[in-house]
């Protein structure tokens, strides 16, 4: 695991909080919840046999240890639980749920400090002002080292103006945003074959990401730091197509006249969870080996169980670059 003192550390990890779960229960609007909402009575049925198996794990921090202890991983970086965003709950209540997930996480880090980090508190973004003002308490108070956000909020995309007195705060505050899709909100032909998560997901941080790139959110805040899992979807992988429509859409240069997408894409910040070897290689020549960081999505079936492996067995990466990767990018970036 440890290597020349530098841990190993998975940022892309979640532990649920029932007692959200509960508060935000009555107040649900199934159709702003797009993973569960188009998913088809297979997956559902399927899921019934997955969550109970992986359930302890999912809320139990102790139950943890053993599994990180296979993975090679000596820090989780904990992040909330995607189905309590809650977003379309009333904003009190929202708040209320993002404040029980939040000291929950904050408990496990306290319990076992050495093996748990709080990297992704979750935020009531269906009302920017309680939003900022419980990412100031989970970092001033509880010890924060970011926060996690779904990649679209009851419907409204991030790039929108009413989120840019959020992005602002985050850049001064400067912490990470981890950005976690719940599934696609135009998912209504993925229901069948689980495509809501395989293709769903990543191609909900594309669009996400896409839209924030082009509106100029990051050429307008060079200092916002977004982590994108599940290896940055698409994103990564078709940038030359972006690059190419800035090139010949005059309307795609409105806000960024000066730099192609991928001149963005580079700072942001990716982990590993994309299976394969050759792909991640080819994500690290793409955005660079100082911007990728170890991640499994525990405690989930569609996670990486050996992301260590995975990156011992990407060819062309320096000793250093695995090191980085393995741990010390997350200690740069999460502040650890």
């Amino acid at each position: 695991m440890r290597d020349q003192g530098v841990p190993t550390v998975d940022v892309h990890c979640h532990l649920a909080t029932p007692s959200a779960a509960e508060l935000l229960r009555d107040h649900a609007r199934p159709r702003d919840e797009p993973y569960l909402y188009f998913m088809g009575q297979e997956s559902r049925d399927q899921n019934q046999v997955m969550i109970p198996q992986i359930l302890d794990a999912l809320t139990n921090p102790g139950t943890r240890i053993e599994h990180m202890d296979a993975m090679g991983v000596d820090i989780q970086g904990l992040s909330t639980f995607v189905s309590e965003y809650g977003y379309w709950a009333p904003p009190a209540v929202g708040a209320e749920a993002a404040r029980l997930q939040n000291d929950n996480l904050a408990q496990a880090v306290a319990e076992t400090p050495s093996r748990f980090s709080a990297f992704g508190a979750t935020v009531p973004l269906q009302d920017v002002d309680r939003a900022i003002a419980e990412m100031n308490r989970a970092v001033d108070e509880l010890g924060f080292k970011g926060l996690q956000i779904g990649g679209t909020i009851a419907g409204r995309n991030l790039d929108e103006p009413v989120f840019r007195p959020f992005w602002e705060a985050v850049a001064a505050k400067g912490v990470p945003v981890i950005l976690h899709p719940n599934g696609y909100e135009e998912s209504h032909r993925l229901g069948d074959y689980f495509m809501v998560n395989c293709v769903g997901n990543p191609l909900e941080t594309t669009v996400a990401v896409t839209r924030m790139v082009f509106s100029g959110l990051f050429e307008e805040l060079p200092e916002l730091k977004l982590v994108l899992v599940h290896g940055g979807g698409y994103l990564p992988f078709y940038a030359s197509r972006s690059d190419h429509t800035w090139k010949v859409r005059p309307e795609t240069r409105v806000h960024i006249p000066d730099h192609p997408p991928s001149y963005y894409l580079k700072r942001l910040l990716y982990d590993t969870m994309v299976f394969q070897p050759l792909y991640l290689r080819h994500l690290i020549e793409v955005v660079g080996s100082d911007m990728v960081m170890a991640g499994t999505d525990y405690p989930f079936d569609m996670g990486e169980p050996d992301p260590m492996g995975l990156i011992d067995g990407t060819v062309g990466l320096s000793a250093a670059d695995r090191l980085a990767i393995k741990g010390g990018n997350a200690c740069r970036i999460f502040g650890l």
